[in-house]
């Protein structure tokens, strides 16, 4: 192994606490498309981790994609125990974001593994991919996957683990897990299952890794609700995470350890978890600090401001989402411009350093209107606090209302960013503006939307991904998407989106 690597992979385990050193008959490599830091903020990835090695005869150890730049070609090696990542009986891929397609060919070949299923060997390990992106759009990664998993890993890993001890065979095995909840065969269905969905009793899932090195710094992270009672149009989680389960106190406290400094809570909208205030009190009192994952603006109080300030927390973060009032009802995201300029106040009251404030662009219907109506309301929050101004492209999303708009496009949201950047540009330091990029917005999308030629599209890619490649290798595996294709050039940039 590199010495570089060697070193790397010992300072991250030194940083951890809750690794788990197991040896078993049938191992497992869980494997992820992008940093450790990442991951090692994944609950599910953290979960799986959990579950299949609670299983008997069963030995998961971790793997990161960015290793393989120290590691010789084929030869991406494991965390516990340095075995090749490939030498093992299941691979398994949890992959979070739509931008990380093309990371999931880089990863099996950095294992040493063909990408494409219908290229490896019966002897091959078999390769399962799960994560919110195969809720999202799993079709993208059917050129990958032997096995695609869909929905909560609580319910899937011990029915794959017991049909794995029972099956004699990689075709055994499927022909066992055929038909069950969350499960989709590449090359067996032509349809996505019914989700896979965990009871309130298997819940919370929580942190089995506390890592100095990931990307909350020392965090015990712990769900303390899953699902989403809110109606928003735009958003996934109420279609992908099934119906809303809050977890009791009790249990989410019992599961925090004693020697554990920072806790983080996870869930859709933490503010309508009916138990937070209790939670972040009795956190605090026994001397912990504590973040929470998302905050909304109607049902922020000076109680919860203030419980969130004395447990560390420095900026507050709240989502507006839709630029405009008409926008926000819209997408029903049940948020006026009072409830926005009052989490502004209580920010500055309770003394949060900063003020983080999400924003979408590019929606269905949006006109000049309601991005002069964002910009109107962006100075009346600066006069109250200085505001960092988050803004994405909207991206319509499968398993929503919002999957037949188009793509607002590229030209339109980029002559948008421009107007709102300089618009304000006069505000600094009061504002500062923050953008995602147009061009890989649209990327999301097509993947968000896409089939499986998107996924060989991305395989094209491997050797260096860029806006100007994936426009390339889409159109060499012949993709068409009239709700996503890129403008002509010189197209005018319509006022009216829809």
């Amino acid at each position: 192994m590199n010495e570089r690597l060697r070193k790397r992979i010992r300072e991250r385990l030194a940083g951890e606490r809750g690794t788990i050193f197991k040896d078993a008959p049938i191992r497992v490599t869980l494997a992820y498309p992008n940093t450790y830091a990442v991951a090692m903020a994944s609950l599910g990835f953290q979960t799986v981790y959990r579950l299949f090695n609670a299983e008997p005869d069963f030995a998961a150890e971790r793997a990161f994609l960015e290793d393989a730049e120290l590691a010789p070609p084929g030869r991406l090696v494991t965390y516990e125990s340095g075995r090749y990542a490939g030498d093992a009986h299941i691979f398994g891929i949890s992959v979070a974001f739509e931008l990380d397609l093309v990371n999931i060919a880089r990863l099996l070949r950095a294992a040493g593994l063909e990408p494409l299923r219908e290229a490896r060997d019966p002897d091959d390990p078999l390769v399962l991919v799960g994560g919110p992106l195969t809720s999202s759009n799993p079709w993208p990664l059917v050129p990958f996957a032997d096995v695609i998993l869909i929905g909560d890993g609580e319910e899937m890993v011990p029915r794959l683990a017991e049909a794995y001890r029972e099956a004699g065979s990689k075709a055994a095995f499927l022909d066992l897990i055929e038909g069950m909840p969350g499960v989709f065969l590449p090359d067996r269905d032509l349809r996505e299952p019914h989700w896979a969905t965990a009871p309130l009793e298997r819940l919370p899932v929580y942190s089995q890794i506390v890592a100095q090195h990931a990307e909350f710094p020392g965090a015990f992270l712990v769900e303390a609700e899953r699902g989403c009672p809110r109606p928003c149009t735009f958003c996934l989680a109420r279609a992908m995470y099934g119906p809303t389960r809050n977890v009791p106190a009790e249990r989410v406290l019992e599961v925090v350890p004693e020697w554990v400094a920072k806790v983080g809570l996870v869930g859709a909208a933490l503010s309508d978890y009916p138990h937070v205030k209790r939670v972040g009190h009795a956190l605090l009192e026994r001397g912990i600090q504590l973040s929470v994952s998302s905050i909304r603006a109607d049902r922020v109080d000076r109680e919860l401001a203030e419980l969130l300030k004395a447990g560390g927390l420095r900026t507050f973060t709240i989502a507006s989402d839709g630029p405009s009032q008409r926008l926000r009802d819209l997408l029903k995201k049940q948020i006026t411009e009072e409830h926005l300029l009052r989490s502004a106040e209580l920010a500055r009251e309770v003394g949060f350093k900063g003020f983080k404030l999400y924003q979408m662009i590019g929606l269905p219907t949006e006109t000049d209107e309601d991005i002069e109506e964002m910009l109107d309301f962006t100075r009346r929050v600066a006069e109250i606090t200085p505001v960092a101004l988050g803004i994405s492209p909207f991206v319509p999303k499968r398993h929503t209302p919002h999957f037949g708009d188009r793509f607002a496009g590229i030209k339109t949201i980029e002559v948008r960013l421009k107007r709102i950047q300089k618009a304000l540009r006069k505000l600094r330091p009061r504002v500062e503006v923050r953008s995602t990029s147009a061009k890989w917005a649209w990327i999301e999308a097509v993947i968000a939307r896409g089939g499986p030629e998107v996924g060989l599209a991305a395989l094209r890619l491997e050797e260096g991904e860029s806006f100007a490649g994936w426009k390339r290798a889409l159109e060499e595996v012949g993709w068409h998407d009239p709700l996503t294709l890129p403008e002509p050039e010189g197209a005018a940039v319509p006022l009216v989106l829809g």
